[in-house]
């Protein structure tokens, strides 16, 4: 019925050898009208190029490459898309129905929780308190270039919750230093 396995075998390596050497024969012949280029103007006789035997070889080798890359390319199929089913640009995900509702419906699902406000507010006031003492750590430094030194362990040890109200008074922190009533911090020092 199927006939014999090593004839087709045969069969199809005979035919795969012969397309080769039919890519291989038509590389070598475009090299050889790609170094011979000038004759193909007909401006004056027929005349071979003085280029040696290597050159020709290695624009056979380079067109062949050529060729088994376009033909590869041309056997590729393009991808099989299922009807009805594509994707959300925003997320990625497959949206199943593509109806109105469908779609409204996949926009509501929320995909990350959100943060609590006690999280929201601890987040917000660590960022302020990180960015007073930044301002705070600059301010003593340019004070101290001015020739009046400034305590930079005392800006170190002043509480959090002190830092983040010198957001609001710039001046709370000079005062808290050097004022009369001076932080109850015991590891703060005058």
């Amino acid at each position: 019925m199927g006939g014999n396995p090593l004839t087709s075998f045969r069969t199809r390596e005979r035919r795969s050898a012969a397309r080769e050497l039919a890519i291989v024969s038509l590389a070598g012949l475009a090299s050889f009208l790609f170094i011979n280029h000038e004759n193909l103007y007909l401006s004056g006789p027929f005349a071979l190029s003085n280029a040696p035997l290597e050159a020709y070889f290695l624009a056979t080798i380079v067109i062949y490459l050529f060729l088994r890359m376009l033909i590869t390319a041309a056997g590729m199929r393009p991808t099989r898309i299922r009807s009805g089913s594509l994707r959300c640009p925003e997320c990625g995900q497959p949206l199943d129905n593509l109806t109105a509702a469908g779609l409204e419906a996949h926009h509501r699902i929320e995909r990350t929780p959100r943060p609590s406000e006690k999280e929201v507010v601890s987040a917000a006031a660590l960022r302020k308190a990180v960015d007073a003492a930044h301002l705070s750590v600059r301010a003593s430094k340019a004070v101290s270039r001015d020739g009046v030194p400034t305590p930079t362990r005392d800006l170190e040890n002043i509480s959090g919750h002190d830092l983040v109200a010198a957001i609001d008074d710039p001046s709370l922190l000079e005062r808290l230093l050097h004022g009369p009533n001076p932080p109850r911090d015991p590891r703060l020092k005058r």
